[in-house]
C-alpha cells in the first residue's frame, strides 16, 4: 500500500498549509485595519475568507493524515521548529539588516518578536514534555487549574474530570503559574 507521509505530494501539502497560515494572518491584520477605518463590511468578508483559508487547511491536514498518524505531540514538535526557526531568521538577518540600514527602532521590534518566539518555543517544550510524560492534567502536588472556557478555578494535584460550572471536559483546564 502506498503511503503519503514520504511523498512529494506530502510536501506539498505541508506547503500549501503553510502558505494559506501565512494567508489568515494577513488577512486577520487587513481585516482589523478596515475595521479601524470604519469598512465592518469590508472586514467581515476579510474574516469570512480567513475562514475559508482554514477550513481549506483542515481539509488538507486530513489528507496527511492519511499517511502517518500526525498526533498533537508531532504537531507541538512542528509548532517548536517553526518558532525557533522565525526567532533565528528574525534575530540573525531581520534586526541585522534593519539595524544596518539605520532602522534602530525597528530591529528592537523585531528582536522583541524573535524573543516572544524564543519563549513560546520553550513553552510548548514544556508542553511536549508534559504531555510525554502524562503530567499535562497531572502534578505531583496541589496547583491551582483554570477552566479556560468559563473561567473556574480550582486547585488540586489533578484537574477536574469536568468542570462543574460549564460542564467542559478536562481538557479545558490548564495550571495557573503562580
Amino acid at each position: 500500500m502506498k503511503t503519503i507521509d514520504k511523498s512529494k505530494t506530502y510536501e506539498n501539502i505541508i506547503k500549501e498549509i503553510e502558505s494559506r497560515g501565512k494567508n489568515m494572518a494577513v488577512l486577520g491584520v487587513f481585516s482589523d485595519r478596515a475595521r479601524e477605518q470604519g469598512y465592518f463590511t469590508v472586514a467581515d468578508r476579510l474574516d469570512e475568507i480567513a475562514r475559508q483559508e482554514s477550513e481549506h487547511c483542515r481539509a488538507l491536514y486530513r489528507i496527511m493524515q492519511e499517511g502517518d498518524e500526525v498526533d498533537t505531540l508531532a504537531n507541538l514538535i512542528y509548532c517548536a521548529g517553526q518558532l525557533h526557526a522565525s526567532a533565528e531568521r528574525l534575530k540573525e538577518a531581520f534586526a541585522v539588516t534593519a539595524r544596518q540600514e539605520g532602522f534602530e527602532y525597528i530591529a528592537g521590534v523585531i528582536e522583541e518578536v524573535a524573543g516572544v518566539d524564543s519563549a513560546t518555543e520553550e513553552e510548548l517544550k514544556g508542553v511536549m514534555e508534559e504531555l510525554k510524560t502524562g503530567k499535562l492534567y497531572k502534578d505531583g502536588k496541589a496547583v491551582k487549574w483554570q477552566c479556560i472556557k468559563c473561567g473556574y478555578s480550582s486547585q488540586g494535584a489533578e484537574a477536574p474530570q469536568m468542570c462543574p460550572l460549564c460542564a467542559s471536559q478536562k481538557g479545558f483546564f490548564k495550571k495557573l503559574k503562580k
